[in-house]
């Protein structure tokens, strides 16, 4: 079970530190882009979350789930192959089971141990390359949506920046905006989900 064991321990939850860097600068992006800030007045300055961003909202939540699922469908299948693996395995161990096989028995049984444990390996590396892929497709969505909800409430609140909390040192708690995001995040969320309930109801 070590190969199962080494999968779940590198991929045990969604890892959200690939994409906590990226929010400040998609969000100084959509600034620079939608708004300018007055020289008379101090910088209005918000700080966001990320990874609460991701574990608390419904969108993040879904996409957790959703990886959740797929991870343990791959286990299921790295289970039953180990599984098999390990019976044969366990034939080997059996001196009366050894005795009662024939040379040309005993080579095949062989030979189907070895391809089994390379066909292991193989889909283990896949499975680990698959996983690592849709994390990172998760991360790069979770961030758009994240970014996408921080700079509507830039706008609606007047801000002049917002950054991810995971890119500075420090910060007053009285800057952070993460509720506000993930509001606004479950805002878009549930418009979402109603459009597309709509758009796969049959027309009557």
């Amino acid at each position: 079970m070590k190969r199962l064991r080494f999968l779940r321990s590198s991929l045990g939850a969604l890892s959200i530190a690939a994409a906590s860097l990226c929010l400040a600068t998609s969000l100084h992006a959509a600034e620079a882009s939608g708004f300018s800030s007055n020289n008379d007045k101090p910088v209005k300055i918000g700080v966001v979350n990320f990874k609460l961003a991701v574990e608390d909202s419904k969108a993040g939540k879904l996409e957790q789930t959703n990886f959740e699922n797929l991870k343990k469908q791959m286990e299921s299948v790295l289970e039953e192959k180990e599984k098999s693996l390990t019976e044969i395995a366990a034939k080997f161990n059996d001196p009366d089971y050894l005795d009662s096989l024939s040379a040309e028995a005993e080579n095949e049984l062989k030979h189907k141990f070895r391809t089994m444990n390379q066909d292991l390996t193989q889909i283990q590396n896949q499975y680990y390359q698959t996983l690592n892929q849709a994390n990172m497709k998760v991360l790069q969505k979770l961030n758009d949506v994240v970014a996408e909800a921080a700079t509507k409430v830039a706008k609606e609140r007047g801000y002049d920046l917002i950054v991810n909390d995971d890119s500075i040192y420090f910060s007053r708690g009285s800057l952070d905006i993460t509720n506000a995001v993930i509001e606004n995040m479950n805002v878009q969320f549930d418009k979402e989900q109603r459009e597309n309930k709509n758009t796969a109801s049959p027309l009557k």
